[in-house]
């Protein structure tokens, strides 16, 4: 009985809105699919953090998937802040490395959910493109280090390639040529 009571006030407690049990969790969301030629956006989004006062991170991407289109934009969760950089495109390699949020001036750090950053990009290519964040860093209003697990996301491309320039047939290519012939020849006739 003792142990049931135990549970049960363990999974209430739980259930409490403001406490936090375990990391926080830094998480990729985007459309599951998308069409060749579509933009869309891509967020990372912060869940149970405490006190988060700074933040860094990269995204990698298939680039012949994927291209960044340039416009990334801080997220509802630091808006307040003032220290937002959107970090650096790399659509060679299929990345974004140094992206970096922070609050400015001594004080809390921010608790709760929200996004920390969207990016928006272009479906170049069909297939799945992996969104896996690297590098991540998130501190606390004393700079220390603050404990979390990520979740990634892909993203699908359905829809064929760029439309191929129809090439001339080689009868027209023969008939090309041997009008060219002609007219060459009669213009050294005259």
């Amino acid at each position: 009985m003792r142990k049931s009571i135990l549970a049960v006030v363990f999974v209430f407690a739980m259930s409490l809105p403001g406490l936090a049990f375990g990391d926080a969790v830094v998480s990729v969301s985007s459309p599951a699919t998308v069409s060749q030629g579509d933009t869309f956006a891509v967020d990372v989004d912060i869940a149970e953090v405490i006190d988060l006062f700074a933040y860094q991170l990269d995204l990698n991407f298939n680039p012949s998937i994927l291209q960044a289109t340039g416009t990334i934009t801080e997220g509802s969760f630091f808006q307040s802040g003032g220290g937002f950089v959107p970090g650096t495109i790399d659509n060679t390699l299929g990345s974004i490395t140094s992206s970096a949020d922070t609050l400015l001036g001594p004080s809390p750090g921010i608790d709760g959910n929200g996004t920390l950053i969207e990016f928006q990009f272009l479906a170049v290519g069909a297939g799945t493109s992996v969104l896996d964040l690297a590098n991540i860093i998130l501190l606390d209003s004393t700079l220390s280090n603050i404990e979390f697990t990520t979740t990634n996301a892909s993203v699908t491309v359905t829809g064929s390639g760029p439309v191929p320039t129809p090439e001339p047939s080689i009868l027209m290519l023969l008939a090309g040529a041997s009008g060219a012939v002609a007219l060459f020849w009669i213009l050294k006739k005259l």
